[in-house]
């Protein structure tokens, strides 16, 4: 037996595809390559299965022409099988596939470098194959030409549902109509302010107590003074009148970084239902932006969600005038439109106009006194 191999390469093929298996050796053999096919090498006499096995083993590498009836064949398969398993892991290149028909390969078939000739002409064909068989380097002769500048890949910009807030917001608002304050409060009509950034919408924060630890960013709505006490939801302030059991406003630094502040004072300081349109404006903007310092410094990212509700307010009314209301307020819950914050730069007294204006709308105005005709806040006579 020779120690070397004889072949350079054992065409491997089902006999229906005899055509190609000549056409592939021949090309090989005008290469200058030794090929062993079974429809020149084998001959009449010859044992079949022998003559099988002297092209397996004693050719350098085995190139197995894939077809259906190659796949589907009893013969052929032991035929890749066993130059598949002389050399595993392909270092050798002992097994070559070459796919002549569009078929889909399966198993450990799709694993393995094959020459495809599927959809090529013959001269393209013959190239292919000859660069698939080929043993050296490709490395070329000349330096390859600079492909060009690659170009960096820009992030997909996330889509955000523009009332991302809504659902949280509409659950929240029922609890509070249900009692289900953070803090005990006194009754009456109550001003509610959230400051909801997207971040805590989509994701479950746990903010630290020590965090969350602001007093002097939560001050509650219409007082000097205030107190503080750590609850289930975080960390809240709360105030109260001396002559008062329960305070009149507070404000909760929720867990996830919501900022809820409640307030009774601005609207019950006064019998006959007015509501002081410039404090209560002011203060909101106010107390909007000491609320979103602390929104930063717990390190919530814009955008922000402001949100103002009016509770149990039906028969409240603002005017320019407090003995003269033109309309008042019928429903018992109101929610002004959102503004929505984006950026440090944005300017809060100008996103929150459309806000006031709607509470105005309902009282008869067509929008809030307090804002020039270019959009500006400008304060007016306060009647308090």
């Amino acid at each position: 037996m020779l120690n070397e191999p004889k072949y350079d390469f054992f065409i491997s093929y089902n006999h229906k595809d005899k055509g190609y298996a000549e056409w592939i050796a021949w090309l090989l053999e005008d290469a200058g390559y030794s090929t062993y096919i079974q429809a020149w090498d084998f001959t009449a006499g010859n044992n079949f299965i022998l003559a099988m096995q002297e092209g397996a083993t004693y050719a350098d590498k085995t190139l197995a022409l894939l077809s259906e009836s190659y796949l589907s064949s009893d013969f052929t398969q032991p035929e890749w099988a066993a130059a598949f398993g002389a050399d595993p892991k392909g270092t050798n290149r002992k097994f070559i596939p070459v796919r002549i028909q569009d078929i889909k390969l399966d198993g450990l078939l799709p694993q393995i470098i094959h020459i495809d000739l599927v959809g090529k002409d013959e001269g393209e064909a013959k190239r292919e194959l000859l660069k698939g068989v080929q043993m050296d380097r490709k490395k070329p002769l000349e330096a390859p030409k600079f492909p060009g500048k690659i170009p960096a890949v820009e992030k997909p910009v996330e889509i955000i549902p523009t009332d991302w807030y809504q659902q949280w917001l509409d659950n929240r608002i029922d609890s509070l109509n249900d009692d289900q304050f953070s803090n005990e409060i006194m009754e009456g009509a109550k001003l509610v302010l959230h400051i909801i950034p997207l971040a805590s919408i989509n994701k479950e924060f746990n903010i630290p107590i020590k965090e969350l630890k602001q007093p002097r960013n939560l001050m509650p709505f219409y007082t000097t003074g205030w107190d503080y006490k750590v609850n289930k939801d975080g960390y809240c302030t709360f105030a109260k009148w001396p002559q008062s059991k329960l305070p009149h406003g507070y404000v909760q630094f929720f867990r996830n970084g919501i900022i809820e502040a409640v307030d009774t004072g601005i609207l019950e300081a006064n019998s006959d239902k007015f509501i002081p349109y410039v404090k209560f404006e002011k203060d909101i903007l106010k107390h909007i932006k000491t609320y979103i310092e602390a929104i930063n410094n717990v390190g919530l990212k814009f955008p922000v969600a402001i949100s103002i509700s009016l509770l149990d307010i039906c028969d409240y009314f603002v005017s320019a005038n407090p003995k003269y209301p033109r309309e008042k307020i019928k429903v018992d819950t109101l929610k002004l439109p959102v503004a929505i914050l984006n950026s440090s730069r944005d300017n809060i007294d100008e996103i929150m106009k459309d806000s006031f204006d709607y509470l105005w709308n309902h009282c008869g105005f067509e929008r809030s006194l307090n804002f020039d005709e270019n959009g500006n806040w400008v304060e007016k006579n306060s009647f308090l």
